[in-house]
């Protein structure tokens, strides 16, 4: 018996193979013996294990508070880089604009300048737009907690909201924008 009259179906060669990429599952066609009968699926083939195989974590549900306008929920992380610039910048620290998606990003030496960092580019925006910032979304990190940084912001009128400590979902469109950076760069 061959192995096409065995494995009629692509789901089973799927899983026999070893949840093996649709490319080797084709391949097939070229090597084996009367693979001409093995029923292809016309669309790509989407597997629920190795959909789950992937996956960092299981999903979140969906957010539903979104901005209204521009400037109204800042999201904004630390990033340390994997390996030390020319220039000596270790870290990254984002700013990400919670209705147009638009990013800002600044490098730093060291973790302590990132007050003085969220400072100038508050200020820049403020001058730049006319829409008021309300809203800071960051993880718990040190430099955000910063007297001087939490003084800002008091002056500013912005409030500061923190994630739950060790839940990076929370925080999730700033870690997004990481990951992306990372895997760009």
């Amino acid at each position: 018996m061959s192995l096409a009259t065995r494995y009629l179906d692509f789901e089973t060669l799927h899983y026999h193979f070893g949840y093996t990429s649709d490319e080797v599952i084709y391949h097939v066609l070229d090597n084996v013996e009367d693979a001409k009968k093995i029923c292809f699926p016309t669309l790509k083939h989407v597997c629920h294990s190795c959909t789950l195989g992937k996956m960092y974590q299981y999903s979140f549900s969906e957010n539903s508070t979104y901005s209204s306008m521009p400037l109204e929920l800042i999201h904004s992380d630390l990033l340390e880089l994997p390996i030390l610039f020319y220039s000596k910048y270790k870290w990254v620290i984002t700013f990400l604009d919670n209705y147009f998606s638009y990013c800002n990003i600044a490098f730093l030496h060291k973790k302590s300048e990132a007050a003085e960092v969220v400072k100038s580019i508050f200020q820049m925006w403020s001058n730049t737009t006319s829409h008021p910032m309300k809203r800071l979304h960051t993880d718990n990190g040190g430099e955000y907690v910063t007297s001087e940084l939490q003084f800002f912001l008091r002056e500013q009128e912005i409030i500061y909201e923190i994630s739950t400590p060790h839940v990076c979902q929370q925080n999730g469109c700033a870690e997004q924008l990481n990951h992306t950076l990372l895997e760009k760069a």
